[in-house]
């Protein structure tokens, strides 16, 4: 019997083999006859042989956009070289889904109105996508036409018209203080008071038309040059941050809501002092950065709750990216998160005992370095098995004990 095998959540799909064996008859017999995974004999559980093969797995990313003024710059630079990402994502044959929703949350000082889609654009909605689709996949065409379609997705037209009149408004020899320029940039501008993480808590929390899959990896990638709130929170006041603004708190809404999905964060932020400055230049010096400060923690969270179950189960510690949003070229940022999306391949195996009678294992691939040794009930390999890998695993008995 031949299945395919999920790289990324390897230890969730082979939970249906794991623990340990028990010594009682009457327990064997009860477990084999419930699930079907086995049969007894002579007083021992015995389950069948079974052939996988590594293929590429379910990732969903969702990709987080920071809609407000000064972004265009960046969006257009993630938009250039995203469609190395998709190639590579199809080149391992990673059944993907990629959604995009804004750092845009509606309140009573921000509320629906055109320039943010009358709501449309608020709220950890997906963006609708020239497809007329909520997210892209590997179904969408050519590499050409599914890069058309991030392109759109990532470039924000309310965000080029928000700049456009700012600039305008500088370049009349009006300023920001005169008392009409708020009111404009309300009518010009979506949101300036940037909540991306607020974003993805409730893209989480509500799966918007059915993005999330039960059986697939979760991936965020952020993009903004400014922190949750943009730092304002600092001051307390109106801008203090909620739960939901704080990245603490989105790590653990992923793992409550979805407690065995292999996910990760991964921000594109001002993280340093050299790229501090240049945002600040931007729009004439209307428009600053701040320290992605947040974005950041929500990637540390991610990574301290992710690493303690892998140690957990005897696995290598993971990475997720901390990006540059001044990189004059994101392609190899962006090769580094897909590196950790699609990864880390099939380095372990549960089977149901730790004393099996009559296992054998059998790794067919390219790469003859590859081997495994059993430690307790998991078959550990001293390395990554590759994509295309099949892995047979023999018939084997749990003794009682």
């Amino acid at each position: 019997m031949r299945f395919p095998i999920r790289p990324l959540i390897l230890f969730a799909f082979m939970s249906y083999f794991l623990g340990a064996c028990s010594g009682v008859k009457f327990s064997q017999n009860l477990e084999c006859e419930k699930n079907g995974t086995c049969v007894v004999q002579n007083g021992k559980a015995v389950y069948p042989a079974q052939d996988y093969t590594v293929d590429g797995g379910k990732v969903d990313v969702l990709m987080v956009d920071d809609n407000s003024a000064s972004m265009s710059f960046e969006q257009n630079r993630m938009s250039a070289r995203f469609n190395q990402f998709i190639q590579n994502l199809e080149n391992k044959g990673v059944n993907y889904r990629i959604a995009f929703t804004t750092t845009d949350i509606s309140s009573s000082q921000n509320a629906a109105r055109a320039i943010n889609g009358n709501g449309a654009l608020q709220d950890g909605k997906l963006i609708a996508l020239s497809s007329g689709k909520k997210f892209l996949s590997k179904e969408d065409g050519d590499l050409a036409a599914k890069t058309t379609i991030f392109k759109t997705a990532i470039e924000r037209k309310e965000t080029l018209s928000c700049e456009t009149f700012i600039n305008n408004w500088m370049s009349s020899g009006k300023t920001t203080s005169d008392a009409s320029y708020s009111t404009e940039y309300y009518n010009n501008c979506p949101s300036g008071d940037e909540r991306g993480i607020y974003a993805a808590n409730l893209v989480t929390k509500n799966n918007p038309d059915g993005f999330l899959r039960d059986d697939a990896d979760f991936h965020i990638i952020f993009l903004s040059d400014e922190d949750e709130r943009s730092q304002l929170y600092l001051y307390g006041g109106q801008y203090s941050l909620e739960d939901m603004d704080k990245g603490k708190t989105l790590a653990s809404t992923i793992r409550t809501t979805f407690p065995s999905k292999t996910f990760g964060i991964h921000p594109i932020i001002t993280a340093d002092a050299y790229c501090l400055p240049i945002q600040n230049q931007q729009m004439s010096g209307i428009v600053s950065g701040t320290y992605g400060t947040e974005y950041n923690n929500a990637r540390k969270e991610a990574l301290s709750i992710v690493n303690a179950e892998r140690s957990q189960k005897g696995l290598a510690a993971v990475k997720m990216v901390l990006g540059d949003i001044c990189l004059n070229d994101y392609a190899g940022q962006l090769t580094e998160i897909f590196d950790n999306v699609v990864g880390p391949i099939v380095d372990s195996y549960a089977i149901k005992c730790s004393n099996p009678e009559g296992l054998n294992i059998t790794v067919s691939t390219s790469d003859s370095s590859i081997s495994h040794e059993l430690v307790g009930n998991v078959i550990k390999f001293n390395k990554k098995l590759p994509v295309g890998t099949r892995v047979s695993v023999s018939s084997y008995s749990c003794p009682a004990e």
